[in-house]
């Protein structure tokens, strides 16, 4: 190796982006797990005010890059940023690595002017990064687009999932039944269709909304649409729920850890992930995982994360939706096939792959 160490260097706990918080440890874990003899250090970042927005915003542009540039000093370091958003960092030192986990910003917009900007200012940044790395070939062709970075400069490298947490066993049903026993109760008199994230815009959840009023109300199907993560009932889309009648058709379970998102996968009939834009989207293997059909938004990376083991739907189009959803619950043949379909498309993301690849990124990026 020509570098003496990697420094890590993470977001803040106090952003509160769940998402990123896990992908960080399941980066870190599989380095440990699969490549032990690299040295990794992780930075570490006071947190004690950092939920005041002031002082979170002096600690990433201010403490943060100044904090880098004392760790390097004296040493052959290659920096690994862990998200687009402390794009900025690439000012710290070189060579860097950064992953990019999304451009929602610069291709559905939905942030105020000034803050947009500054998005904007930090990702911009990632053009000093030796190697972008997002989590699939959609999102490295919108890199290469929007920042006009040449095709050597972006690496495409999918992570996986928890396979401890999220997989099928002959057991699988029962145990989901101890962990949610409020939604097992459910199973046997209702299809259950899963619904996995949270409520912001691009989620196109009012395209989901609608779409079970069409199961429950027009097509007269028993069906419960279970959401996991903030609540839907209360959410921006609580007047929508209570104008289509929908209060009791709609089970919120709130956040939960992943052992009850994998307990939901395998008790659902069906996921309905509709989101117009997604940098990956590991709801989607979670579910195939779990040998839970998917229904998918025809958008952004979608088909190449779904692969065979999902059915695709015009992202605005309820019918559409509703009518893949319908053929979940009521077609054998089809569960059956996007099932098996499903688990062989998980097997193409695992984080053993990713850590091995990431390494050669590492052993790359040194010769700068």
């Amino acid at each position: 190796m020509s570098f003496d160490r990697i420094l890590f260097a993470p977001v803040l706990k106090a952003e509160g982006w769940t998402s990123i918080d896990l992908q960080q440890n399941n980066i870190l874990d599989a380095l440990k797990q699969y490549h032990p003899y690299l040295p990794v250090e992780v930075l570490n970042l006071p947190e004690r005010w950092a939920h005041r927005r002031m002082v979170r915003r002096f600690l990433k542009d201010v403490y943060y890059p100044q904090l880098i540039r004392e760790k390097v000093r004296g040493k052959k370091t290659i920096l690994h940023i862990s998200d687009h958003s402390y794009g900025h960092l690439c000012k710290a030192h070189v060579p860097n690595v950064i992953n990019c986990n999304d451009l929602h910003h610069h291709v559905h917009p939905d942030l105020p002017p000034l803050a947009l900007w500054r998005w904007r200012q930090r990702v911009a940044a990632l053009r000093k990064a030796a190697r972008v790395l997002t989590v699939s070939e959609h999102l490295a062709d919108e890199v290469r687009e929007y920042l006009k970075l040449p095709a050597s400069q972006v690496c495409a490298l999918p992570g996986g999932i928890d396979v401890e947490v999220f997989n099928t066993s002959p057991t699988s049903l029962a145990e989901a039944a101890v962990a949610l026993p409020e939604v097992a109760a459910l199973r046997d008199e209702y299809f259950l269709i899963a619904n996995i994230g949270t409520n912001i815009a691009r989620k196109n959840l009012p395209t989901v909304i609608r779409a079970l009023q069409q199961l429950v109300q027009v097509k007269r199907l028993p069906v419960k649409l279970v959401k996991a993560g903030p609540p839907l009932k209360s959410s921006i889309h609580e007047l929508l729920i209570q104008e289509l009648g929908l209060g009791d058709s709609i089970v919120d379970l709130g956040l939960v850890p992943p052992e009850k998102v994998a307990a939901l996968c395998h008790l659902s009939h069906v996921l309905s992930f509709a989101s117009f834009y997604e940098g990956f989207g590991r709801p989607t293997l979670e579910a195939q995982a779990c040998s839970l059909p998917c229904v998918l938004a025809d958008a952004s990376c979608m088909r190449e994360i779904g692969g065979a083991g999902a059915l695709y739907h015009e992202p605005l189009s309820v019918d559409d939706l509703t009518d893949k959803l319908e053929s979940c619950f009521t077609n054998q043949k089809l569960r059956d096939t996007l099932i098996a379909q499903g688990l062989q498309n998980v097997e193409r993301y695992s984080w053993q792959i990713y850590s091995d690849q990431l390494k050669r990124v590492y052993s790359e990026v040194s010769q700068f």
